[in-house]
């Protein structure tokens, strides 16, 4: 078991008058910055003016045109949840408004990568569409515009998005809405894609309104309220800011699904997690919606997801939230395994002794990098990159690894070798809230063009690709380049807490409700967390061993009991404790049968006396070892035959070195599994598939590989 101490460091509040009577709650929001209530007093009255974003008076001019045309509406989607209930929304939106032909094409995270690719373009050109819109991307795809007017029918283009824009210029389109376009006033930078396509639509409703268009058709004048709720899930989804704008949303967001007003389909995953619909909070969006609807674009098709938020028909939305749920254990399953592969490669090659971190193992999911991405960049808490093979090198590897089971050439295979590394990787990146990861490869690839193919994103998160051949000095151009923004202290982090040492007589049922009430809470708008010193008075792990449920009082007042649960925090089947700990810790509600009652939602778990017991025991044989805290047994499942290679490390080092520890195969085939050639393939065979493999890499290796764009979807 090993275990550090990080220090709990207490907010600051901003302003030294009081805003609320009762003081924790004052402390709280003041430590938000709030300076007034009135702050806290949400309504979609108080939206910021959509015609204050650059492009809206051009969009809604675009769109009316073709509204009177009548023309078929392409919208181009993305595969994570922001990306699918942009899709739905802008679907939804523009048939409220009288378009009578709109479809959507979400493309193929393998197939056509990230936003308006040319490849996604060709695709939805098949129906033969008059208007494009892109919704939670294109802000980057110069090449995707280009590929739009170069379609055999004619096509505008309208491009909604809020990533931000690549240096090399912006997409030809007709229009473009994005507050985060470059010199675009709006002073709201945080909207999410869904909010972007939602202002639009807002706008678009305001601009028919006044040329007289509903007058004119007959037509009633659209509500957009029913569309509220996709644009809440979408926004704490997508892990933006919760800024005062985007509170506004998603409160209106959750009060329409706590009244029972939701649409079929998120009723339906609501009922697909066992949770009540009058109960839902913002958290519940990130945690509990937001990875069932992603689940389908990590490792399906998101198409699935959209057609769930777009469903009129109550058992068709369960069946479609079924599914979704069924791909999200499947998820979890990937996770999980890829996850524990790297945390081994972390402690077998010392990885915390770097600023940036790069893993790179040819068999991982592309559907899932990223969140482990997250997962490995909690726990090292600095900038992570997980990367994999893309389907062509992953075929090449296949074909390569055949013809070493012939007698082929030294030279044959080195020629094989060598054109592998002109295929892809692909990866997406997490990180430290100090390092703005987009700044950071756009410096990158200014200082050292040619390494990076395709990059995008934003400040916490990105994707990205590149040619085999360049992924070691990537690593250390990553590294480096981290180092120089994040110190030793910034990734060793800090544990930051509203009230430190709360007095436990402030934690009751009223605090707990009021908090509740208060929300939205989510990035960068906490949800409100305190510290206390508890002695423990019993405590049970959960079924699977992971979990641990506990039985505390705070110290100094043994009187006054609390029911707790720690996710994941037990470690080699041991709690992170003796008998007692530092927490820090969330209020939740607790209700069963109809009771409620007050419970810790334990975020940090930290035992001064446990980790000095452990660097006492380091290095003693396990005869003079003080014993650690006993550990009640828990039947742990069993886990299923994996059908994957072991993972393959790709560290940062001088690989023409032999003698280095970290020296690893660049192409990672030793570490393999036997790949059998099958019946009846002679050596001249595979070495006429591998030739054939080789002129397509020399092929593509042929084409410009700088082409900045969001290659992989950021979540």
């Amino acid at each position: 078991m090993t275990l550090a101490l990080k220090p709990i460091v207490e907010t600051q509040p901003v302003g030294n008058h009081p805003i609320h009577d009762n003081p924790v709650l004052d402390r709280v929001l003041r430590n938000r910055g709030i300076e007034s209530m009135d702050e806290m007093s949400y309504s979609l009255t108080k939206l910021i003016d959509p015609f204050l974003m650059m492009g809206m008076q051009g969009a809604v001019e675009a769109f009316e045109r073709h509204l009177r045309l009548q023309s078929r509406v392409v919208v181009i989607g993305d595969f994570d949840c922001d990306g699918a209930t942009s899709s739905a929304i802008a679907v939804e939106g523009l048939r409220l408004m009288g378009f009578k032909d709109v479809r959507f094409q979400i493309p193929d995270r393998r197939i056509h990568g990230y936003g308006l690719t040319p490849s996604i373009v060709q695709l939805a050109g098949e129906l033969e569409p008059d208007l494009m819109v892109t919704v939670d991307s294109g802000i980057s795809n110069i090449d995707g515009g280009l590929a739009v007017k170069a379609l055999p029918h004619p096509c505008e283009l309208i491009i909604t998005d809020h990533h931000l824009a690549s240096k090399a210029g912006l997409p030809d389109a007709v229009a473009i809405v994005n507050p985060n376009q470059p010199d675009c006033p709006f002073p709201s930078k945080h909207l999410a894609g869904c909010g972007v396509i939602f202002y639009t639509l807002m706008a678009l409703r305001t601009h028919l309104r006044k040329v007289g268009y509903f007058e004119e058709m007959g037509r009633k004048e659209p509500n957009l309220i029913g569309l509220i709720d996709l644009v809440a899930l979408g926004t704490v989804a997508d892990v933006v800011k919760l800024d005062t704008n985007n509170r506004n949303l998603v409160k209106a967001g959750v009060d329409r699904i706590r009244a029972g007003k939701a649409r079929l389909g998120i009723m339906a995953l609501i009922t697909v997690a066992r949770r009540e619909y009058t109960r839902v909070t913002a958290q519940d969006f990130g945690f509990m919606l937001g990875p069932r609807i992603n689940a389908a674009g990590r490792l399906e098709d998101m198409t699935l997801g959209v057609n769930c938020l777009l469903s009129t028909d109550k058992d068709e939305a369960a069946l479609l939230a079924g599914r979704l749920e069924e791909l999200n254990l499947a998820r979890r399953d990937i996770e999980a395994d890829h996850v524990i592969d790297a945390n081994a490669l972390i402690e077998k090659y010392n990885l915390r002794l770097l600023h940036g971190v790069v893993l790179h193992d040819p068999t991982w999911h592309p559907g899932v990098v990223g969140i482990v991405a997250s997962r490995v960049k909690d726990k090292l808490n600095r900038p992570v990159i997980c990367m994999t093979d893309t389907d062509e090198l992953q075929e090449a590897r296949q074909a390569l690894e055949e013809l070493r089971k012939t007698d082929a050439s030294p030279a044959e295979i080195a020629a094989a070798e060598e054109a592998m590394g002109e295929l892809y990787v692909k990866g997406s990146a997490r990180s430290h809230p100090l390092v703005h990861l987009k700044h950071l490869l756009d410096k990158m690839n200014s200082e050292s063009p040619g390494i990076l193919a395709k990059f995008g994103g934003h400040a916490m998160a990105a994707g990205l690709s590149l040619k085999l051949k360049h992924l070691p000095t990537f690593m250390k151009e990553f590294d480096r380049l981290v180092s120089l923004e994040i110190t030793h202290d910034h990734m060793i982090g800090n544990i930051e807490v509203d009230i430190m040492n709360i007095d436990a007589r402030e934690l009751n049922m009223d605090l707990a409700k009021a908090i509740q009430e208060m929300g939205p809470w989510g990035q960068l708008f906490p949800e409100p967390q305190f510290h206390a010193k508890f002695n423990v008075d019993s405590w049970t792990a959960t079924k699977d061993g992971k979990h641990i449920q506990l039985n505390v009082s705070v110290v100094g007042h043994p009187g006054i009991k609390f029911k707790g649960i720690s996710f994941g925090t037990m470690v080699e089947g041991k709690p992170p404790f003796i008998d007692s700990f530092d927490g820090s810790f969330t209020l939740d509600i607790n209700v069963w049968k109809e009771r409620e009652t007050v419970q810790l939602m334990m975020r940090q778990i930290q035992d001064p006396k446990l980790v000095l017991q452990l660097e006492q025991n380091a290095g003693k044989p396990p005869s003079q070892q003080d014993a650690e805290p006993a550990v009640e047994p828990v039947a742990k499942p069993q886990a299923a035959p994996r059908q994957q290679a072991p993972v393959v490390l790709e560290q940062i080092t001088d690989r023409s070195d032999p003698a280095s520890p970290q020296c690893t195969n660049i192409d990672g085939l030793s570490r393999q599994q036997p790949v059998s050639n099958g019946p009846g393939k002679s050596a001249a065979q595979l070495r006429a598939n591998l030739q054939s493999v080789v002129q397509q890499i020399k092929a593509r290796s042929e084409k410009p590989t700088i082409n900045i764009d969001d290659s992989a979807a950021p979540f």
